[in-house]
C-alpha cells in the first residue's frame, strides 16, 4: 500500500512539475543578442564623485533602458587580456575616458577595426590629430573652442593697457589678434636657443601684468617662468569637465538611432565644461 502511495505522489509531481513549466515563459536568444552593450575604460586619476556620477548613470541606464554595461576602472593603457576580452565581446560602443589613456588606447583601437570606439579626451586637442579608421570617434575641445574660451580675458587686460608677455613654441604661434605681428616683441619661443635670457630682458624691458604661456612646456620650463616673479597664466593647462549624465544620453540617442559619425568630434556643449585655469 505505501508502495502505491509513493507511486502516486511521484506521478502527481512530475504532473505539476510540466503544467508550472508550460507557464515559464522562455528567454529568446535574438533578444538577448539585440540589447545594447557598452564598454567603460577609464584612468586611474578619476576623480571620485566622477565615478560616483558614472556608475549612477550606468546602472540607471541599464536599469531603465535594457542596457548592459561593463567597467574597466583604474586603467593606465589596455593589457592584452583586457583587449582580447574587446574582441571577444560585441560590444556596440567601447568608451574611453581621460587625456592620458585616449593616447595610449588610439594605435590599440586602429587594430580592433570591428567594434566602435568613442574616445573622450579631457584635454584641448591643439594639433591636427591622425584618425586611422572609420571605427573611431575622438570627442575633444578643439583648438578654436580654447581661443574662445580665453578671448574675452585677453581682450579685457588689452583693453585696460596691461601688458602681456607671451612664452609659447614654433607650433603654437600666437592668435594674431591677441598679439599682432607689429608687437611681436612681447613673443618669446621656449625651443629657440637662448630663450629664457631673452624672455628676462623683455620682461625687465616691458614690466608686463601677466606672463601667459600659450603651448605645452615641460615642467622645469614652466618652474623658470615663475621665477621671473610675475603673475603666469598658463592656457595650456585648460582642461574639460566631462558631464557624464549628458555623455551617456547622447550614447544611449546614438545607439537607438544607430548613428555613427566617426573622426575627430567637438564636444556639445551640454557634454563638457572647459575650465580655465589661473
Amino acid at each position: 500500500m505505501k508502495g502505491l502511495i509513493r507511486i502516486i505522489a511521484l506521478f502527481l509531481t512530475v504532473g505539476l512539475l510540466a503544467g508550472c513549466s508550460k507557464n515559464i515563459p522562455s528567454i529568446d536568444p535574438a533578444l538577448l543578442q539585440s540589447k545594447p552593450s557598452l564598454l567603460v575604460v577609464t584612468e586611474p586619476n578619476l576623480a571620485p564623485d566622477t565615478k560616483q556620477r558614472l556608475q549612477a548613470a550606468l546602472v540607471d541606464w541599464r536599469d531603465h533602458h535594457q542596457t548592459a554595461f561593463d567597467w574597466f576602472a583604474d586603467v593606465s593603457t589596455l593589457s592584452e587580456e583586457q583587449l582580447e576580452a574587446i574582441r571577444s565581446h560585441a560590444y556596440d560602443y567601447i568608451v574611453v575616458a581621460g587625456h592620458e589613456l585616449v593616447q595610449a588606447t588610439l594605435p590599440q583601437a586602429e587594430q580592433i577595426g570591428n567594434r566602435k570606439w568613442i574616445l573622450l579626451d579631457d584635454q584641448v586637442v591643439r594639433q591636427t590629430l591622425s584618425i586611422q579608421g572609420s571605427h573611431i570617434m575622438v570627442k575633444s575641445v578643439l583648438e578654436s573652442q580654447l581661443r574662445g574660451e580665453w578671448d574675452e580675458w585677453v581682450r579685457q587686460q588689452l583693453v585696460s593697457d596691461r601688458a602681456i608677455e607671451w612664452v609659447t613654441t614654433s607650433a603654437y604661434p600666437i592668435p594674431s589678434e591677441w598679439a599682432p605681428s607689429e608687437e611681436a616683441e612681447y613673443v618669446s619661443l621656449a625651443d629657440a636657443e637662448g630663450w629664457y635670457s631673452q624672455l628676462q630682458f623683455q620682461v625687465r624691458s616691458h614690466g608686463p601684468a601677466w606672463i601667459v604661456v600659450f603651448a605645452p612646456l615641460e615642467k622645469s620650463q614652466l618652474q623658470r617662468i615663475r621665477g621671473l616673479q610675475v603673475p603666469v597664466v598658463n592656457m595650456a593647462q585648460t582642461t574639460v569637465e566631462l558631464n557624464w549624465n549628458e555623455i551617456l544620453v547622447t550614447l544611449r540617442n546614438n545607439l537607438s538611432n544607430q548613428a555613427w559619425t566617426p573622426g575627430l568630434q567637438p564636444y556639445e556643449q551640454r557634454e563638457a565644461v572647459v575650465k580655465k585655469n589661473f
